[in-house]
């Protein structure tokens, strides 16, 4: 007996014409924007694209885990019904339901941990984009004050006080 997973599409959702897995539906749930399209969101080159394609990397494996698993449900309902219906020719001696059962339980692992690190990506992802000024307009901005020698003011902390109390107050006069 083959647990190969059955050829053809698997049952999902549509959203907007396309298919929408687990992946796309955690992203467009959590972040509210589409996995599609979502590098083209930061065309500048840096940190906020380079989390858009680590976030639609994980979304697409998201997806393709939901994909594996739904299928390999599907065989297992197909072969059950077969079996409940008096087609009993997938009954062998070595275990009909546990061989199928493993491979739901790996896939379903898998999937387990593919939707974990999407959760991280959309956090690492969330908190980039909200963060201010992360566009590459302050890059320029920071750049430009640096050339011009009219960098920002620097907070600097108040001198802290000795230990021994408050200082002595100084009258004008010079002591030797």
């Amino acid at each position: 007996m083959s647990t190969a997973a059955p050829r053809g599409p698997a049952p999902a959702r549509h959203v907007d014409g396309r298919p929408a897995f687990a992946g796309r539906l955690i992203v467009l749930e959590r972040l509210g924007i589409d996995t599609y399209g979502l590098e083209d969101r930061h065309p500048e080159p840096g940190e906020l694209r380079s989390l858009a394609r680590a976030l639609a990397r994980h979304a697409q494996r998201v997806d393709d885990a939901d994909d594996e698993l739904r299928r390999a449900a599907d065989l297992v309902i197909r072969r059950v019904t077969r079996s409940l219906n008096g087609d009993h020719r997938d009954v062998e001696s070595w275990g009909l339901l546990r061989n199928l059962g493993n491979d739901i339980e790996t896939r379903a692992a898998r999937y387990h941990l593919a939707v974990e690190q999407l959760g991280m990506a959309v956090f690492l992802y969330r908190q980039a984009a909200e963060r201010p000024d992360t566009t590459a307009d302050h890059a320029r901005r920071e750049a430009a004050l640096s050339r011009t020698g009219a960098a920002p003011a620097v907070y600097h902390p108040p001198a802290r006080l000795p230990a021994s109390g408050p200082p002595a107050p100084t009258t004008g006069a010079v002591r030797h």
